[in-house]
């Protein structure tokens, strides 16, 4: 197992919510200058989203747990619409309990409120995950993972967010009513 000292000393402290202090470029460069070939492409592997293995099981297990957020979610927003599909959603290994959480998000008053509360549920896990490991490559994975929610966090825009999301609810009202 390696040790990476430098590679995350040299990493500036990220906090979500705040300015993110590093771009995903300049994280990966640093890395593909500073962690073995083998462990770069773990690395470069772990990504919110992804479906295959990484190579690490400490990724796996953090997107395992993502794809059950995803699955909770999806069953919750399908029964809030009623909907039902001859296609029936994949079952979850049931590893994950995340229905509460789910509830939790589905219940607030703003898809921004949700995405924030979602991002933070994710980062405590991360966190959770990540204790007990200090310089190794799981220290480097969540880093990344982390670094990838804080990233998106700082995109969202209340003021621009909610006048798309006006635009397509009225765009999903008139196509709906002329369905009926």
């Amino acid at each position: 197992m390696s040790n990476y000292y430098y590679t995350v000393a040299a990493l500036p402290t990220l906090r979500l919510g705040d300015k993110v202090p590093i771009s995903e470029e300049a994280f990966l460069q640093l890395a593909a200058d500073t962690v073995r070939p083998g462990d770069y492409r773990v690395l470069s592997k772990s990504r919110w989203g992804s479906l295959g293995p990484t190579g690490s099981p400490f990724a796996d297990r953090i997107l395992s747990w993502e794809w059950e957020l995803r699955l909770e979610l999806a069953k919750a927003r399908l029964a809030l619409v009623k909907f039902s599909s001859s296609q029936p959603l994949p079952e979850s290994d049931g590893s994950h309990m995340l229905v509460d959480e789910v509830k939790t998000a589905m219940a607030l008053d703003s898809p921004l409120a949700a995405e924030n509360y979602l991002n933070n549920l994710r980062w405590s896990f991360i966190e959770e995950m990540s204790a007990g490991h200090y310089f190794d490559l799981e220290t480097l994975i969540a880093y990344y993972f982390k670094l990838q929610l804080a990233l998106r966090q700082e995109k969202f825009q209340k003021a621009a967010g909610r006048e798309a999301f006006d635009h397509l609810y009225e765009r999903v009202k008139e196509n709906f009513a002329q369905l009926l």
